[in-house]
């Protein structure tokens, strides 16, 4: 695969005209913003056999003026500004693996890698998220019910812009269930799908790099169990 584009943005009114008071946070517009323009290139390869299949990008992107949130302040409280940063860079990979080993036993994986660099100011991009991936493996039992057990792995995130924290590396365990459709008669196009699982199984403490709106609160939720009911009709 191949692509090759230019982009042309005008900022929204979000963007010209937001203001967001998060209690301790806001989140404020420029009505002066330019607009974004953009050349991006991407190339990849995909393989598909019955057992195995591949997929491999990488990405190389400039853009002029682009518009962010940097942190600042507002009436002499912490905020979020949306302002064109200039001339920026934003580089990376991303990969994808699937392999049916033995009967219904599939092993997954994937991993993304981006780089954000404002190159006239020579300084890191914001809310870029470090190496991050996930492996897994799914399975059948008895043929009436799915498992999917699963890792999300995160690397140190080292390439901090002004006002991010730079955070250890963290990996979490999740697993999740889910049922073959039921049906409530052999006629009826009628049925229903149960979902349930646990994230973040060992209850750790880790930073979503790419959430901006929980104000003060940067810790995302440990254990978490769900259910949930799925109706086809």
């Amino acid at each position: 695969t191949f692509n090759l584009a230019r982009s042309f943005r005008s900022p929204s009114l979000e963007e010209r005209y937001q203001y967001i008071d998060l209690g301790s946070l806001l989140r404020i517009g420029n009505p002066d913003l330019f607009p974004e323009r953009g050349l991006f290139f991407d190339a990849g390869v995909r393989l598909w056999y019955p057992e195995f299949s591949f997929s491999g990008n990488v990405f190389y992107n400039t853009f002029a003026d682009l518009v962010t949130e940097v942190p600042g302040t507002y009436e002499g409280r912490p905020a979020l500004i949306k302002t064109n940063i200039g001339d920026s860079r934003l580089y990376g990979y991303e990969l994808s693996i699937m392999y049916n080993f033995y009967k219904d036993i599939v092993v997954y994986g994937n991993l993304s890698y981006a780089r954000g660099e404002d190159t006239k100011n020579n300084a890191n991009l914001p809310q870029i998220a470090p190496l991050n991936g996930r492996l897994g493996f799914k399975f059948s039992m008895f043929r009436t019910l799915f498992a999917d057990i699963n890792s999300e792995i995160n690397a140190d995130k080292n390439y901090s812009a002004s006002g991010e924290v730079s955070t250890a590396g963290y990996a979490l365990l999740n697993a999740e269930f889910s049922s073959m459709t039921i049906k409530f008669s052999k006629r009826s196009r009628f049925g229903a799908t149960v979902y349930g699982g646990i994230e973040n199984i060992f209850n750790k403490e880790y930073r979503d790099f790419l959430s901006t709106v929980r104000g003060n609160i940067t810790a995302e939720p440990g254990r978490n169990f769900y259910l949930k009911f799925k109706f086809d009709f």
